[in-house]
């Protein structure tokens, strides 16, 4: 991408602050000047921003406005997702995960602690080893990437003030932001980021982040703040990739001196930098004085608490006992919309909720099974029962936000004649008995009951394990299951959603699902540049993995936020993290 290119993203988003009244002439300026943005691009910034030097007016979707996602229509949905494993989400009656770049909305009043409220405790402060989405909370403040997503899930700078990608799509070269140091005083640079790159492509570090960009052959840093990464191919979802944990930077220096307990003490270049983490207690964070974007952060502190239940968690939303919760039941959506003592607000998401089938081991390695199981489920009545019509029945890993979103795959309704017909050709004419893991939360369990109610209907046994999260995860990464009921937070390119979980050698495929056809449609959408031509690709691969059914994808839930009005210029990124780099407290 082109240096104007990435000027013009930059300039689009300040405008778009600067017209609605989300950004002062003060701290406009103080953007701009981060970004680079050229004096004639600056000078029409101030003109659309007017001459009032007041502070603006937060716009926080109160008062049950939803603000709109680009494209679509806001949903009115609420599920909750103890977002977490590969991002994924301990499945409860309906949650899910997010993550974006976030940029302040207004000059806001420095000082203060936030006090934010997880679905579930954190697995791990090594971004380049973590496959849970509720890490990525955390990693939002701690961590820089060299690229983030705005709430219209464009490309913007961060740690990369600009790139330029060859004609043949092979090579990016990054230009590093200069004078940004590690939270242990080291400098960032290229070689540091050379570092990170090379850790992840290493085999003997196990990282999820190694498949997902598998593609670079070569990292090199051409100069003190010249990044340049060499491909294999042409790999279309390179930056959105980069948006994410395989993006985020790591002091080099940290990762050799603490070696496995970088996973307990994180070191990056973030707003924020860490104090402690008590397992199931509490993670802080403090302000890094020596930020590399001038003014900013504005809160002295950032506490985490894990709080499983839902509706506990809302409660102590409610008692301002936390300031902000990353998700909601399905069941409070409504009166937490309408509550005037509470900041509602939601757009459309990115994730899906599933139930994975391990398709290389009994029985599920008889594809007339798995088949047997898709057709036993009501998607609908689950999306309308359990969580009020939230969010949307799916049939693909692929969500309507999606431009790749395909409506007329339309595979599996609950049909039992036909699940009774797979279970002859599968040779279980009596039906059979399989153990499914479940997180042991309230909407959890209730939602595998449905599960087990509607497949039990076809005389399929479906046996419940109640685990806690973290150790779900560990036997869901292990594969060390039968199925296993969980969700996906989601990513802004729609290969985030599907190569890692269906490609025969994808980081996230812990079921040993493969299709050698999937494999190639899979890797000619990431050779792809043209949406046009990654969309028939999508469409024709998903409707393989829907039909075959390795996974049962159940609905698409709705990315929604809830906080105290005394929260400031939050940015809601349909991704789901709560950046807080630009908040304030307006009680300071």
């Amino acid at each position: 991408m082109a240096k104007e290119s990435v000027d013009q993203i930059a300039y689009d988003r300040l405008l778009r602050q600067a017209i609605t009244g989300q950004m002062s002439r003060r701290t406009l300026l103080k953007r701009a000047s981060v970004l680079g943005l050229s004096a004639g691009l600056t000078t029409s910034l101030l003109a659309a921003c007017g001459d009032d030097e007041d502070e603006p007016t937060a716009v926080t979707g109160g008062g049950g406005a939803t603000p709109e996602a680009p494209g679509e229509t806001a949903e009115t949905d609420t599920d909750e997702t103890p977002e977490t494993a590969e991002d994924e989400t301990p499945e409860a009656a309906g949650e899910e995960t997010p993550d974006a770049a976030g940029e302040p909305a207004v000059e806001g009043a420095a000082g203060g602690t936030l006090i934010l409220a997880l679905n579930s405790d954190c697995t791990t402060m090594d971004p380049h080893r973590s496959t849970a989405a509720v890490d990525r909370q955390v990693y939002q403040l701690v961590y820089d990437k060299l690229v983030d997503i705005d709430e219209g899930l464009n490309i913007v700078p961060e740690l990369a003030s600009e790139w330029v990608i060859s004609d043949d799509g092979l090579e990016y070269t990054f230009t590093l932001v200069e004078g940004v140091t590690f939270h242990d005083g080291e400098p960032f640079n290229a070689e540091a980021a050379k570092f990170n790159f090379d850790r992840m492509l290493d085999e003997a570090t196990a990282s999820p982040r190694r498949s997902e960009i598998t593609q670079i052959t070569a990292v090199e840093a051409v100069d003190e703040l010249t990044l340049m990464l060499t491909l294999s191919q042409p790999f279309s979802p390179l930056l959105a990739t980069l948006s994410d944990r395989a993006g985020m930077m790591i002091s080099p220096a940290a990762v050799e001196e603490l070696g496995d307990d970088l996973a307990r003490n994180p070191v990056g270049t973030g707003a924020f930098s860490f104090v402690e983490w008590i397992e199931d207690d509490h993670l802080t964070l403090t302000r890094n004085d020596s930020w590399w974007q001038e003014g900013l952060p504005y809160l002295d502190e950032v506490r985490y608490i894990p709080i499983t239940d839902a509706s506990v968690r809302l409660t102590a939303l409610r008692t301002n006992d936390v300031q902000m919760i990353d998700q909601v039941s399905a069941r409070d959506v409504a009166q937490a919309r309408e509550d005037p003592d509470l900041v509602y607000d939601e757009v459309a998401g990115l994730g899906f909720t599933y139930i994975s089938l391990h398709s290389s081991n009994p029985p599920f390695d008889n594809m007339a099974l798995r088949q047997a199981v898709a057709w036993t489920l009501d998607r609908e009545a689950i999306n309308e029962t359990l969580f009020f019509g939230t969010g949307s029945a799916a049939q693909t890993p692929i969500p309507p936000s999606s431009w790749a979103y395909d409506e007329s795959v339309q595979i599996y309704t609950q049909d039992y004649d036909m699940a009774r017909q797979k279970l002859e050709e599968g040779g279980m004419p009596d039906g059979f008995e399989f153990t499914m893991l479940v997180t042991n939360t309230p909407d959890g369990v209730q939602l595998a009951e449905a599960y087990r109610a509607m497949i039990g209907e076809a005389g399929i046994v479906a046996n419940i394990e109640l685990l806690e999260f973290g150790t779900l995860l560990d036997r869901s990464n292990a594969g060390d299951y039968q199925a296993v009921s969980l969700g996906w937070s989601g990513r802004p390119d729609p290969d985030g959603n599907i190569y890692g979980y269906f490609h025969s050698e994808g980081g996230l495929n812990r079921g040993g699902y493969s299709n050698a056809e999937v494999d190639e449609l899979l890797d000619q959408t990431r050779a792809v540049s043209d949406q046009d031509e990654r969309r028939a690709l999508y469409s024709e691969l998903l409707t393989i993995v829907a039909e075959e059914a390795p996974m049962i994808f159940v609905r698409f839930p709705a990315e929604i936020k809830i906080w105290q009005p005394v929260i400031e210029g939050f940015m809601h990124v349909p991704d789901g993290m709560m950046r807080m780099d630009g908040v304030s407290r307006t009680d300071g």
